[in-house]
């Protein structure tokens, strides 16, 4: 368990936590349980017992979604499967009060991603903005400007991000001559970011 997650010592239970913390960051979201394990980053298992806890205690509830089967030559369909699925249950007298509690106790770790982003090559800018602030209306939750891009590096380094947050990262990559291109244009989506709440975590050249 990170130091930093208050969350995960406070219950006692890092997979609770983090399984907790999906479903407050995804509130509309319904999960199956192997989706839900791997947003998580907790085994399969544990996932499957501590959803469990969570439905006794009415934080979460249960509903079904239908599965296509298909069979191994030529995508036949065999038959439709339903399965079980989970997600917050809003109507629960205290969804409010822990979804708060829950958004102002969990960590963003600020070095981490930063670490992240680094180790795809030489970083020139990193913003955060959208779910990092509160705000899903935003059109993107992570801005990162690179000498060099790799979509393939970010796009790795992001998906190891996730479970920490537990939810995916909305993000757009750019080369660092693209992005000061789109800042001297007034891009759409770059004003949409930096017209409103956002943090700049790196700003080597001074781009921002």
């Amino acid at each position: 368990m990170a130091k930093d997650d208050f969350l995960g010592g406070f219950m006692g239970n890092p997979a609770r936590a983090r399984i907790l913390r999906v479903f407050m960051f995804n509130p509309s979201e319904s999960f199956t349980l192997p989706v839900l394990a791997k947003r998580a980053g907790v085994s399969l298992k544990a996932t499957t017992r501590e959803a469990k806890k969570l439905l006794e205690w009415g934080v979460v509830k249960k509903g079904k979604t239908v599965s296509i089967i298909i069979g191994n030559t030529k995508r036949v369909i065999k038959g439709k499967q339903k399965i079980d699925t989970w997600a917050v249950n809003t109507e629960w007298k205290h969804a409010r009060a822990l979804s708060s509690f829950v958004h102002e106790v969990s960590p963003v770790r600020y070095s981490a991603i930063v670490g992240a982003m680094k180790r795809t090559g030489r970083v020139s800018a990193i913003i955060l903005s959208g779910s990092f602030m509160g705000d899903d209306s935003r059109p993107a939750d992570l801005l990162v400007a690179l000498d060099s891009l790799n979509e393939r590096r970010v796009e790795a380094a992001i998906k190891t991000l996730e479970p920490a947050f537990g939810r995916e990262i909305r993000y757009a990559a750019f080369t660092t001559p693209e992005f000061r291109y789109r800042m001297t244009v007034q891009d759409k989506l770059i004003r949409d970011t930096l017209d409103f709440p956002h943090l700049v975590l790196l700003d080597r050249t001074r781009l921002l």
